[in-house]
């Protein structure tokens, strides 16, 4: 094995990997959660109100997912200015980051308030549902700068190895998220019954008042005073048009990349909703029992993001390798360890979810099919934040547009189309995270031997 490997103390930056990983996996759970809640209580209300939620769900994900990307220069930027000790860098990195995010915000909001209804029709979204999730893509159009500037402030914390920081702001959210989901879906505590727009309305308020939390926590960071995270002063600021711009280079291809990977399961989602409620239901049981695995591996790919990135700024890289090695191995055994729990337990799971029995039986014949892939999916994100913050975003954002928007949305389409059935959205699924493997995988490699010869 490579000298690499043993460049750093594999014991020690485990622990260290572990301890910037599980904030964020609480974080990303915390999101995950927060949907979850909102198929279930939605799901109270009827399935035809959840193939709504989920039709809507095939715009609003592209949308937060490319503004998260477009902003993952602020984790990587943070980083790197941490790992060389550069304090008011980070700070700069900060009011650039804030900014950008709240400027994206309003751009993605407003295409989504003025063209939900002829996206949602052009991506193939079943013409009944067009109507019903357009009004849930507009609510949530609402929700696009604050929950932007939360990215922003969260990848800053992150980036600093603050991220309990993150867990804490958003925890204490989801409870009045999942109460007001509740009560404006399901028309309790006097409001009105407004099914998904409720959950949206819910999320909207709950991405508001987070926003002031997160952004708080960032400005109270220890150090705040040398990181000048407080600065109003006109020098403070007159940089941060030309930090946008770096920003935003930076997070272009990774945002391009990450919303073409999310539109191919958009399709997905849209092309569930020709099979029927009950499938389009399913689905969105299937797909968000996915995404709390994910949250592992995300938190996991953060923390990789972190100490790659703190290693470049050391003028160290080759140490990065190493890390980032480590953090794919705990992911990829995470990541298995939860597969075996969704085969043997897939049962409780599904039935976590209110539905009729016809939803709950493709959901139960889905899940199976699905859990072995997620072990490939627990790779692929690792080394995409690796990549990123070895500077290599470009190549990994082309990657990941090949695996999930070229494979995962053409297979499904194709295999949609052939008669395959609703079976085939699971195939597509499995065959985008094991192409991102190892796409991701084989670049990884080039770079690793690049560094070597350096």
């Amino acid at each position: 094995m490579p000298n690499v490997l043993f460049s750093t103390d594999t014991s020690a930056e485990t622990r260290r990997l572990l301890a910037l990983a599980w904030p964020v996996m609480l974080t990303s759970l915390n999101w995950t959660i927060l949907h979850v809640t909102d198929v279930i209580v939605v799901g109270l209300v009827g399935a035809h109100e959840v193939a709504a939620l989920g039709a809507s769900r095939s715009l609003t994900f592209i949308a937060i997912v490319t503004g998260l990307a477009w902003l993952s220069g602020v984790l990587v930027h943070a980083a790197r200015a941490d790992g060389a000790g550069d304090l008011p860098r980070t700070g700069q990195v900060l009011r650039e980051g804030l900014v950008l995010g709240l400027l994206l915000g309003l751009v993605v909001g407003g295409i989504m308030l003025a063209f939900a209804d002829a996206m949602l029709a052009g991506i193939g979204v079943a013409p009944a549902l067009v109507a019903p999730a357009g009004r849930v893509v507009r609510v949530m159009a609402l929700a696009y700068p604050p929950q932007l500037m939360i990215v922003a402030a969260s990848f800053f914390l992150e980036g600093v190895s603050r991220p309990r920081r993150v867990a804490v702001v958003n925890l204490s959210i989801l409870p009045l998220n999942a109460l007001l989901a509740w009560a404006m879906s399901g028309g309790h505590l006097g409001f009105a019954p407004m099914g998904a727009v409720g959950a949206a309305t819910a999320t909207a308020i709950a991405s508001g008042l987070g926003a002031v939390g997160m952004i708080a926590a960032a400005l109270s960071v220890p150090r705040a005073t040398a990181r000048g995270v407080r600065r109003l002063d006109l020098a403070a600021w007159r940089g941060v048009p030309a930090g946008i711009v770096a920003l935003a280079v930076f997070g272009i291809v990774p945002a391009i990349a990450s919303g073409l990977e999310l539109a191919g399961f958009s399709i997905l989602i849209a092309l569930s909703t020709r099979f029927g409620d009950d499938v389009a239901h399913a689905f969105q049981i299937v797909f968000s029992v996915h995404n709390v695995t994910f949250g592992l591996a995300l938190g996991l790919g953060s923390a990789c993001g972190v100490r790659v990135g703190n290693a470049v700024g050391e003028g160290d890289p080759k140490a990065g390798i190493a890390r980032a090695l480590i953090a794919t191995g705990l992911s990829m055994l995470a990541l298995g360890l939860c597969g075996i729990v969704l085969v043997v337990a897939r049962g409780p799971i599904v039935a976590a979810f209110p539905a009729d029995l016809a939803t709950h039986g493709v959901a139960l014949a889905m899940l199976p099919l699905w859990a072995p892939f997620i072990l490939f999916d627990g790779a692929q994100v690792v080394l995409v934040y690796a990549l990123r913050s070895l500077g290599d975003q470009v190549v990994a954002g082309a990657n990941s547009i090949i695996a999930y928007f070229v494979v995962t949305g053409g297979a499904g389409w194709w295999m949609v189309h052939a008669g395959v059935g609703p079976m085939a959205l699971v195939y597509a699924s499995g065959l985008g995270m094991v192409t991102a493997a190892l796409l991701h995988a084989a670049r990884f490699w080039i770079v690793r031997r690049r560094l070597r010869v350096d």
